[in-house]
């Protein structure tokens, strides 16, 4: 049993423990009053009886709040206090017909909750014993024929029925109370769950009542609302607008689907409202939906589409494009065309390619894995990137240097997506990151923040650097600054890193050029065994 249970038994006996001591103080009192009632007058021994039985409850009462004992023994004792003095009053009182006997009925209910089965039985047998032996007793020892033998035995017949009842309710009551608290305790836990949820929403919940009065909201509505003070409960004090939208509802009955600003420097809003309530008109709940975050995500349900549908037109595009291709090539190639020929020739082949470059990128990125981030030494994955890029490059040409600030850095990402958004950034710095008629020089710098617990890998070119109006617009799809750009290199680079929860942005160099920054997330340190 548990500790619970442990108390509630105790509970019981410390009330059994104060019934007694009401019990015998009506009995003392009887006593103590006079006994020409009686049918015999034994007022010494009538009264001691009922002082030995106040004491005896008392002293019962006392060990029950006191002692840390099991209760079995205490209940034995007070049960045997108990029939012992309703032998007493059975005897004195003139028998079961007096209402003596319901004294040991009490005692035996009382017994049959606190008790094993086999000592519940036990105090019945005992009660029933008493009932029959006072009969016996006073008919054959003192010849008292006024003794009914059948409402003795009735009784102690009656012991053990109520025995019986008494436990089984009592099973029932303690499965019930067990069902009960186990319900409880379900509830209590979805209560938890419920309001876990509803404070890690991203949709702002609050709930309000007809005077604008806020009873309560979660984290997400309190960022929206402007992070009012917690004394703050009223909407008219700190979001006026909202509550003037509410009472517009609750007029018109229908949503404003206009983005709504609660107070200066958050985001707008888009409230929705529903009556809560037994008679659906004494509180309102509001949920509030961020603008940016619903425009974000129409964003990229379009981008995606887009990109599906781009995808699609790639792949159905890139077989004639080929075609085209190879016979602008081939025609090239042909000694019986003229000069001018040749050369327009020349252009549609280079167009070809050029449309080619955005058919791969565009397949590229659709075709893009889920990452599958790894514990990656990054000295040791520049120079297998070093080996793989520089054997794509004609032998002479272009210059790459490495500058390993820490050694030994790790990032968690996965090695072949860093490689392919490096691969981009390191061809578009030889490409474009140079003064004209000037050598390349692209400088791959791995180092770590003083501030920051993950690696920053920069590539840093010499060229004129990119103009601060356009640098808005780098990462976005299909810009591009230059007649044979695509436009999708920078932007694969940035989903690449994205998806392996690492950032990329662009710092110019005050000397001169461009530099890419890429902070990656530091892996997470193995705990000792």
């Amino acid at each position: 049993m548990d500790s619970k249970g442990k108390l509630q038994r105790w509970n019981e006996l410390i009330l059994l423990n104060l019934f007694r001591i009401f019990q015998a103080t009506v009995f003392l009192v009887l006593a103590l009053a006079g006994a020409s009632f009686l049918p015999q007058n034994p007022n010494v021994p009538i009264r001691i009886a009922a002082i030995i039985y106040l004491i005896g409850a008392i002293l019962l009462w006392f060990s029950a709040r006191r002692s840390d004992e099991k209760i079995t023994g205490q209940v034995l004792i007070g049960a045997a206090l108990d029939l012992g003095i309703a032998a007493v009053a059975l005897h004195f009182f003139g028998g079961p017909a007096s209402g003596a006997g319901a004294l040991m009925l009490i005692t035996v209910a009382i017994t049959a909750l606190l008790l094993t089965p086999r000592l519940a039985a036990f105090v019945a047998a005992m009660a029933a014993l008493v009932a029959v032996g006072e009969a016996a007793y006073s008919v054959w020892i003192l010849g008292d024929e006024s003794r009914n033998w059948a409402q003795s035995g009735g009784y102690g017949l009656s012991f053990f029925i109520i025995t019986g009842l008494i436990y089984w309710l009592g099973i029932r009551t303690q499965e019930s109370r067990a069902l009960a608290e186990q319900r409880g305790q379900d509830l209590l836990s979805l209560a938890e769950v419920n309001e876990l949820i509803i404070q890690r929403m991203r949709t702002g919940v609050l709930v309000v009542d007809l005077m604008g009065e806020v009873e309560r909201y979660n984290e997400s509505a309190w960022y929206l609302l402007g992070m009012p003070s917690p004394r703050e409960r009223n909407l008219s004090r700190f979001a006026r607008p909202l509550q003037v939208r509410m009472r517009e509802w609750l007029i018109a009955g229908r949503h404003d689907p206009a983005p709504l600003t609660v107070t200066k420097g958050v985001p707008p809003v888009i409230p929705r409202m529903a009556k809560i309530g037994a008679n659906l008109d004494t509180r309102v709940l509001i949920f509030l939906e961020d603008e940016t975050q619903l425009s974000r995500r129409a964003e990229e349900l379009t981008l995606t589409s887009l990109g599906r549908l781009s995808a699609s037109i790639a792949h159905e595009i890139r077989n004639p494009l080929g075609a085209i291709g190879n016979a602008a090539q081939l025609l090239q190639e042909s000694a019986d065309i003229p000069e001018l020929d040749r050369q327009l020739v020349g252009i549609i082949y280079g167009q070809c390619k050029r449309m080619n470059g955005i058919v791969e990128n565009v397949l590229q990125l659709s075709r893009r894995e889920r990452s599958r981030p790894e514990d990656v030494n990054l000295s040791e994955w520049i120079e297998e990137f070093l080996r793989e890029f520089k054997q794509s490059l004609a032998a002479g040409q272009d210059f790459i240097r490495v500058r390993i600030e820490k050694p030994n850095l790790r990032a968690l990402v996965d090695p072949s997506q860093l490689t392919q958004a490096c691969w981009n950034l390191v061809r578009n710095a030889l490409a474009y990151g140079r003064q004209p008629d000037a050598v390349p020089e692209v400088i791959i710098r791995i180092r770590q923040l003083v501030d920051q617990p993950g690696a920053i890998i920069e590539i840093i070119d010499r060229g004129p650097g990119i103009p601060e109006k356009l640098r808005s617009s780098l990462f976005q799809p299909f810009f591009t600054t230059r007649a044979d750009g695509t436009g999708l290199g920078l932007y694969i680079s940035k989903e690449l890193l994205e998806a392996n929860q690492a950032s990329i942005e662009y710092v110019p160099v005050p000397a001169g050029g461009s530099c890419f920054r890429i902070q990656l997330t530091a892996p997470v340190p193995q705990s000792g065994v």
